[in-house]
């Protein structure tokens, strides 16, 4: 049967989804709603174009990604036609992010290295702004097989989740508490992470006169702050959350907990200021490890998650089909700077 009219093509101009990908998905859909068979032939690129005002461009380029999956072929004369009914023969995900930054880019290439041709990966950001993470997931629930979000921490993020197929959907990196036993993940314990830490370290600890912890209003992984005060309310040693981080004042022989590389700017900054020795006169603790902190004065001493591992974690649970709740290793790498 042939459907030159190009009437199966959906195209809604007010998605943020690519044009190719919403013609791609129309060609998904109809097959799995037995729309298309075996052998039928596709619109073709002049009658799609025609009919929604289309580039031939975006056109061939979603009919060529449906022949990269083995679901369509074309030959001369014939035009395009379907050759495969299941559309899963890859797997198709949307992998949203808050941000990116050198360590989510470890992340990122970790699961895409792992992922390998196995399936096509979509990347896109919400900024930690919960309009523009509802607003992806809703324009684009229908056009990928695979979900993988790293959330938004906020009251109205249950809500939006539950747009998705609760079997297509994993969280990644934030949201253990709050939705891994829901859904598959593999993300940070922030509260275990960081009171095992110091509890491992806490000898260490005593050679500097207080612990500050340096937890600014754009950092919403408030688990830390949880696991940093249990490990010092039972004790006299001095310890100290500062939200305010403009406000601090270094001291000699703190030991700071850094969670913003800005703030940690600062602090190397003050410290040269100063003529301070890192490690002795202060100390500089910084959260998730980056390459560049590995050479930045001699090393700084950083805490944090494996963040390939996470990758690699969350890529093999997709292929392999087996949803777990995975607790991320969580570590320290100790330089010249605690």
């Amino acid at each position: 049967m042939s459907y030159n009219d190009a009437g199966i093509i959906k195209i809604d101009n007010a998605l943020s989804l690519p044009l190719y990908k919403q013609i791609v998905a129309s060609v998904h859909e109809a097959i799995s709603n037995g729309t298309l068979k075996n052998g039928d032939i596709l619109p073709s690129v002049n009658s799609i174009a025609a009919a929604h005002s289309l580039a031939r461009g975006s056109i061939f380029k979603a009919y060529n990604e449906l022949k990269t999956a083995g679901i369509i072929d074309s030959t001369p004369g014939k035009g395009y036609f379907v050759t495969s009914t299941n559309v899963q023969v890859k797997k198709n995900i949307f992998l949203l992010l808050s941000t990116f930054n050198p360590y989510r880019e470890v992340l990122y290439n970790a699961f895409i290295d792992q992922i390998k041709n196995q399936a096509t990966v979509d990347l896109y950001f919400h900024h930690h702004n919960i309009s523009v993470f509802d607003t992806l997931i809703r324009n684009h629930a229908a056009y990928y097989n695979t979900f993988v979000i790293m959330p938004e921490i906020n009251k109205k993020t249950n809500g939006i989740l539950k747009q998705l197929d609760a079997k297509k959907l994993f969280i990644l990196d934030s949201g253990l508490n709050e939705f891994g036993n829901d859904y598959p993940c593999v993300c940070q314990n922030y509260e275990k992470d960081i009171s095992g830490i110091l509890k491992a370290h806490f000898e260490q600890l005593k050679k500097y006169k207080r612990i500050i912890l340096l937890f600014p209003d754009n950092i919403k992984t408030e688990g830390v702050v949880n696991g940093f005060t249990a490990v010092f309310k039972k004790t006299d040693f001095p310890a100290e959350v500062i939200r305010n981080t403009s406000d601090y004042e270094p001291q000699q022989f703190d030991c700071c907990i850094i969670m913003d590389d800005i703030d940690l700017v600062k602090m190397m900054r003050v410290t040269r200021k100063n003529k301070w020795k890192l490690g002795t006169d202060i100390g500089i603790l910084s959260y998730n490890e980056t390459p560049l902190k590995s050479i930045i004065a001699d090393g700084i001493t950083t805490i944090t998650t494996d963040f390939e591992q996470m990758g690699k974690s969350m890529a093999d649970m997709i292929i392999k089909n087996k949803p777990a709740r995975i607790e991320n290793p969580f570590l320290m790498i100790d330089r010249k700077s605690f």
